[in-house]
């Protein structure tokens, strides 16, 4: 075939400029009639859209003409003119074209070197007619249901998205819910255009900056450092408050040790080394942070110290975290730098309600430098590291395993600690009074019955290691077949199903069972749970161009299911955390680091709504494939109406609170506009405690779960 071809019209002209008699060579314009596919492989195509060859082959998506029929194309004007409108026309028109660039892009990778080992099971568009994508899932009647995808030309671009802010890139990952919002305004035109929405309410523009990088702290002596140190009495009573709430930083610390260290700094302030300094002033910095985001304040005597307003506090303890990083040479790591840096990062990271990217290259700054020490190889390897000193770095590489997961998907970007680049072991379920500095041996484990920090930690790592897995999975520049989604699916209910009973959750209604601390480690591992699986199938949480059904069903029931557990949790804990409730000591744990996890859940809703109400809805109940959606139309629009109330009063701080009341605000507009909703309030919202109804049949997945 020719690299290009004339049009008829050109074609003709040509002939016309042609004098008569000659005999030069001209190239005849020869419509394609068959399919790209059947083309290629030399098959007899029956010349309709998709062919019985591309139907039999489970490749319908993607079978286009290089140049369609004539009688289809004045069938398609006649058709056109007659329907009164060209919406239809249009949407055909580009789906054709979409199509199009599937195809070429397909055969464009195919002329690529590989680069990586061939995997047999990888399903495209070119593969054999018999590596079909098949999978079977029980349905509530304890069936097994096939469940057939087509080929990955129906999957969410794993591009990413690039945006273009005052002449700057800034990517984030297909998962990131800022990705999956510019898909949901790629509907606008099937659902009208939407009204303009309130400009009240602005997030204020105030850079934040990492101190440590830009240089704004001042170098200082270890006089100075000293001498900015509040009286004991204030010291005591600020680092008591800290190591008296759970979960606040006890797997990075021995508190034993720590006082022992403590009571000889006392003694001798002068002979303390500069980062053990540090520590302590990072550690007040961040329970001072924890108490004002708690609506609490530290009860000390305010004659002791000069400093009143605790904002003012913060940011004294701060600069006095990183002159001391900086006076004992962060980049040359040692004793106590990498406990330091890691409290100095959730410090910066709490001083903004939206993510802040400075803050994550303080992350990589502390990742290298725990490489640097050998915290990514377990100690057992080595007989000069101690028992004590082995078995704390594996509770601090667990830590870092953990906020490096939840930071980088905060970011939409990879994560920096890849599979196979560490053999740190997970650290025993022992108490601080287990072991110390002289053990020479380490006790038996505690049975994980015993709720214990250690073992919670174990928990929520066992499942974070397969969502680690999954974001790889999600971030890689190589397609995923359908075939490893569901053996990475049920690896995940499995690891899940692990968990102890104590932070293990049925329902939503269990998050109100237990004390304060194990309500929020159910909510927590909970949340982590429903967002690997959101991200895991988010790839396949797509429409068919053609059909504009959904080819992955499974999927999409999966993301929707998935999505309102975690509306449903941050409703309930945005409520339980409020002044004068059972959680509200725990306030400071609802921080931007969970704003990721509660938007991608909203953008999903929003998303499918968006499906539901277009122009040619997908089957919401998929009978055919015994896959059924329990959540109606109704009860995700009131799941969507309690998270904007949520994002609207946090707008005034955040400009990701401000995205996120925008879009729910026009989503929920236009799907009143559409079909208005009566019947349900969102009682929820108002305080009442929501009975659900869950039935579990896949282990870890719920199959309905209803506000009443």
């Amino acid at each position: 075939m020719p690299d290009t071809i004339s049009s008829p019209s050109v074609a003709n002209q040509n002939e016309q400029d042609q004098p008569k008699g000659s005999k030069a060579s001209r190239q005849r314009f020869k419509p394609q009639l068959s399919c790209t596919f059947c083309r290629h492989r030399k098959l007899k195509c029956d010349r309709n859209l998709p062919c019985e060859n591309c139907v039999k082959r489970n490749q319908a998506t993607t079978c286009t003409y290089v140049h369609a029929p004539t009688r289809e194309k004045s069938s398609q004007v006649s058709k056109a003119s007659s329907g009164g409108t060209g919406s239809r026309e249009v949407q055909s028109q580009i789906r054709h074209l979409e199509e199009m660039v599937i195809t070429l892009m397909n055969q464009t990778s195919k002329t690529k070197p590989v680069t990586a080992a061939p995997r047999n099971d990888l399903v495209t568009p070119e593969s054999s007619p018999d590596h079909g994508i098949l999978t079977s899932e029980e349905s509530e009647d304890g069936e097994q249901v096939t469940l057939s995808g087509t080929s990955l030309g129906d999957t969410a671009e794993s591009f990413g998205r690039i945006s273009m802010e005052d002449d700057q890139a800034n990517y984030v990952g297909s998962a990131h819910w800022a990705a999956i919002l510019d898909n949901i305004a790629c509907l606008k035109d099937q659902l009208g255009a939407s009204n303009a929405l309130s400009e009240e309410k602005t997030a204020p523009d105030i850079p934040v900056r990492p101190d440590l990088l830009v240089g704004s702290v001042r170098p200082v002596t270890k006089a100075e450092i000293l001498a900015a140190m509040p009286p004991r009495s204030v010291t005591d009573a600020i680092t008591n408050s800290f190591f008296d709430t759970p979960d606040m930083g006890s797997t990075l610390i021995h508190v034993p040790t720590f006082k022992k260290e403590y009571e000889r700094f006392w003694a001798a302030p002068n002979d303390t080394p500069i980062m053990w300094i540090g520590l302590l002033f990072s550690i007040m910095c961040l329970a001072t942070g924890f108490q004002v985001m708690s609506g609490k304040s530290i009860l000390i005597n305010s004659a002791e110290t000069a400093l009143r307003d605790p904002a003012d506090t913060m940011r004294v303890f701060r600069e006095k975290t990183v002159q001391c990083l900086i006076l004992d040479n962060y980049t040359e790591p040692g004793p106590y730098t990498v406990e330091t840096l890691f409290l100095y990062y959730v410090s910066e990271h709490f001083r903004t309600a939206d993510a802040q990217f400075g803050s994550w290259m303080i992350f990589g700054l502390m990742v290298r430098a725990a490489m640097r020490l050998g915290y990514h190889r377990d100690a057992s390897h080595y007989s000069k590291v101690s028992v004590f000193k082995g078995e704390m770095q594996r509770r601090i590489w667990v830590s870092i395993l953990h906020m490096d997961l939840i930071t980088s998907l905060q970011v939409g970007l990879p994560r920096m600690i890849r599979e196979g680049s560490y053999d740190t072991k997970s650290p025993r379920n022992i108490l601080d009074t287990d072991f110390d500095e002289n053990s020479k041996f380490l006790p038996p484990e505690r049975p994980y019955s015993e709720s214990t920090t250690i073992g919670y930690s174990n928990s929520k790592h066992r499942i974070t290691t397969v969502f680690g897995q999954i974001v790889d999975q999600a971030n890689s520049t190589y397609p995923i077949s359908y075939s490893e989604v569901m053996v990475l699916d049920k690896r995940l209910h499995e690891t899940y199903q692990q968990a102890e009973d104590p932070i293990r959750i049925t329902s939503i209604d269990d998050l109100f069972i237990g004390s304060p601390t194990t309500r929020f480690r159910k909510f927590s591992v909970d949340l982590t749970f429903q967002k690997a699986r959101c991200v895991l199938h988010r790839k396949f949480f797509v429409t068919s161009k053609t059909t504009a059904s959904y080819p992955y069903p499974y999927s999409m029931k999966t993301c929707v299911e998935a999505s309102m557990r975690i509306l449903q949790s941050q409703i309930l804990m945005d409520r339980e955390t409020n002044v004068g409730h059972p959680l509200d000591g725990h306030k400071w744990k609802t921080s931007s680091l969970l704003t990721h996890d509660f938007l991608l859940a909203a953008m999903l809703i929003c998303l499918y709504i968006g499906n539901s109400i277009g122009e040619n809805p997908p089957n919401q109940g998929l009978v055919n494939t015994g896959i059924q959606i329990k959540w109606t139309q109704e009860e995700m629009v009131d799941a969507l109406q309690g998270s904007y109330k949520i994002w609207e009063e946090r707008s005034a701080v955040s400009k990701e609170a401000l995205k996120a009341a925008k879009a729910l605000k026009g989503m929920l507009a236009k799907v009143r506009a559409q079909q208005p909703v009566t019947g349900r309030s969102m009682s929820i919202a108002q305080g009442v405690k929501p009975p659900s109804t869950v039935v579990e049949n896949h282990p870890g997945m719920m199959q309905s779960s209803k506000f009443s």
